[in-house]
C-alpha cells in the first residue's frame, strides 16, 4: 500500500510539473522545493532536513531522517512583470502582465535503511520559465518579445551514508525531463508566407544529472551542509518554423516543420549552509549558493538535415542567440522559533543576483531580487504541516536594445505561496 500511494504521487507530480513555467529564482531556476523552505527564504537548506525534501538540497542531510516518511508540496507563484517597449524615444507599448503564473508541485520518500545508509525519491522542478506577450505587443515587438517555455522536472534517487556521529556523506543521479518552446513574430514574415512566424522552435529531451555532499555535525545544535550540482546538458529533438535566409541567393525563404535539434544547458550549482541551535526554542541558519550560469552562452538550434540556412558559412543553423551569462551568487539568512511541541514559526531573507548583467532580454526579463519570508509548522503525531509565503522584489531595469528595438523591465514583482503536507510510517 505504502508502494502504491508514493508511485500514484510521484505520477500526480511528474503530471503537474509540466505547468511549473514561471522563475522566481535568478536566471530560469526554480528554488520551491518546499513550503518550510520557503518560510525561511531558503536559508540552511544544506544543513537542515525538516522532511525528505531535504534530498533536493543535499543528499547527506537524509542521514538525520528516521524511519520512513513522505513529503508531497505546492508552491503558487503570482509574478508581476511589466515592461516597456520603444523604437526610439518614446514608449509605444506596454505589457501589464509578461509572465503567467505557475503552480510549482513536489514529491519526495525517505527510507531508512539502517543506523548507516538511508534512501531517497524525488520528484521536482529544478527549472523553469515563461514569458507570454500579448498580441498587442507582438504585433509590433514580437521579434523580442513572442514567447517562451521551459520546464525541467528532476526525477531524483539519492543515497546518504553516515560515516560516524559527526559526519555524512551523499549522493544523487537524476533523470531530466525537458521541454522547451520558443515563438518569436514579426510582419516580415508576411513577405514570404501567410503567416507572422518569425521563427518558432518546439522540443523535448532527456538528460541527466548529479548531486553529491556532505554534512557535519559539531554537535546537536550546530552543523553545516555542502552540496555540489553538475552541470548537464539536455540534447533535445524537435521542429523548426521560421523565415531564413537562402545562402544561394541572398533571398528569404520560409521553412515549416524542419527536424532541429537544440543543447539545453544547465548549470553547476554549489551551496554552503549552517544550522545553530542558540537556545531550547530559537535557531539561525544561512547559506550561500553559487551558480554556474556562465555555462549558458547561447541558444543554437540547428537542422538535422541541413534545410536551415544562415548568412555565413552554416547552412543548418535556425536559430542562433546569444546569452553569455555571468556565475551568480544568492545569500540567505534566516531563523526558526520553535513555540511548543506542536507549532513552530521561521522567517528569512535573501539576495538573489541576477546572471543576465547587460545581456538582459525581453524573453527573459531577470533582475536582482530580495525574498521576503515567512513561514510555520504545526506537527501532530505522524503528521507534519507546512505553510511559506515570500514577497520577491526584483530591481527595475534600465533601458536596454535588442535587436535595434527597446525594452524597460517597469516592474518585477511576485508572491509565492506553498503548502505541504508530510508524514512518517511507524
Amino acid at each position: 500500500m505504502n508502494k502504491k500511494m508514493l508511485l500514484t504521487t510521484l505520477a500526480i507530480s511528474c503530471a503537474l510539473a509540466t505547468t511549473s513555467r514561471t522563475v522566481s529564482a535568478a536566471g530560469f531556476q526554480i528554488s520551491e522545493h518546499s513550503a518550510s523552505g520557503l518560510g525561511r527564504a531558503f536559508a540552511g537548506e544544506a544543513a537542515i532536513a525538516d522532511n525528505a525534501a531535504t534530498l533536493a538540497r543535499n543528499p547527506a542531510s537524509l542521514t538525520m531522517l528516521e524511519g520512513t516518511s513522505i513529503s508531497n508540496g505546492i508552491t503558487y507563484i503570482d509574478p508581476n512583470v511589466q515592461v516597456e517597449f520603444s523604437n526610439g524615444q518614446f514608449i509605444d507599448a506596454v505589457e501589464d502582465s509578461a509572465a503567467p503564473y505557475a503552480l510549482v508541485p513536489n514529491a519526495f520518500m525517505s527510507i531508512q535503511l539502517n543506523d548507516k545508509f538511508t534512501i531517497g525519491f524525488g520528484s521536482y522542478a529544478d527549472f523553469g520559465l515563461a514569458s507570454d506577450y500579448s498580441d498587442e505587443v507582438n504585433e509590433e515587438f514580437g521579434a523580442i518579445a513572442g514567447d517562451t517555455a521551459i520546464t525541467v522536472i528532476n526525477l531524483n534517487t539519492s543515497l546518504a551514508y553516515k560515516i560516524n556521529e559527526h559526519f555524512s556523506v551523499g549522493a544523487s543521479g537524476s533523470i531530466l525531463l525537458a521541454k522547451a518552446e520558443l515563438n518569436r513574430y514579426s510582419n516580415m514574415a508576411k513577405l514570404v508566407s501567410d503567416s507572422n512566424v518569425l521563427a518558432s522552435m518546439e522540443g523535448q529531451g532527456i538528460g541527466f544529472g548529479y548531486k553529491v555532499g556532505a554534512l557535519y555535525k559539531l554537535n546537536e545544535n550546530h552543523r553545516w551542509g555542502i552540496a555540489y550540482t553538475g552541470a548537464s546538458d539536455v540534447d533535445m529533438e524537435g521542429e523548426f518554423t521560421g523565415i531564413q535566409a537562402n545562402t544561394d541567393n541572398g533571398l528569404l525563404d520560409y521553412v515549416e516543420g524542419i527536424d532541429g535539434e537544440l543543447t539545453l544547458n544547465l548549470p553547476s550549482i554549489l551551496e554552503i549552509s549552517g544550522y545553530h541551535q542558540l537556545t531550547d526554542q530559537f535557531a539561525m541558519h544561512y547559506s550561500w549558493v553559487r551558480t554556474g550560469w556562465s555555462s549558458f552562452e547561447e541558444i543554437l538550434a540547428t537542422s538535422v538535415n541541413g534545410e536551415c540556412s544562415s548568412k555565413g558559412e552554416n547552412d543548418n543553423v535556425c536559430l542562433q542567440k546569444t546569452e553569455e551569462w555571468k556565475d551568480s551568487n544568492r545569500y540567505a539568512l534566516g531563523a526558526t522559533y520553535q513555540i511548543n511541541d506542536s507549532w513552530a514559526i521561521r522567517s528569512g531573507v535573501a539576495y538573489d543576483e541576477t546572471p543576465t548583467d547587460e545581456h538582459i532580454t525581453a524573453s527573459i526579463p531577470d533582475s536582482n531580487r530580495m525574498w521576503y519570508s515567512a513561514g510555520m509548522s504545526y506537527y501532530t503525531g505522524q503528521h507534519a504541516f507546512d505553510l511559506g509565503v515570500t514577497y520577491l522584489v526584483g530591481e527595475d531595469g534600465e533601458m536596454a536594445e535588442e535587436e535595434g528595438q527597446f525594452f524597460k523591465v517597469t516592474t518585477s514583482t511576485a508572491m509565492l505561496y506553498a503548502i505541504q503536507y508530510s508524514y512518517t510510517f511507524e
